[in-house]
């Protein structure tokens, strides 16, 4: 399946879920801010929402500093 994924065209397996996907980016466990076709995902949501074809998803690393 093809989604844009930070502006860029990827290929992913079918009938991934957002968990799959930041799985496979090894952004699994890391503080991501994450929205689909623009709408925010709440973190509680990122194993149930499946993605489609044609999704636009955006992520955005959280990180701490000065």
């Amino acid at each position: 399946m093809k989604l844009t994924l930070n502006g860029e065209l990827r290929e992913i397996g079918a009938a991934a879920t957002i968990s799959d996907l930041l799985c496979s980016l090894e952004l699994a466990g890391k503080l991501v801010l994450v929205e689909c076709n623009g709408h925010a995902v709440p973190r509680s949501d990122f194993a149930v929402t499946k993605l489609a074809e044609g999704d636009t998803v955006e992520i955005a690393r959280l990180s701490a500093g000065g």
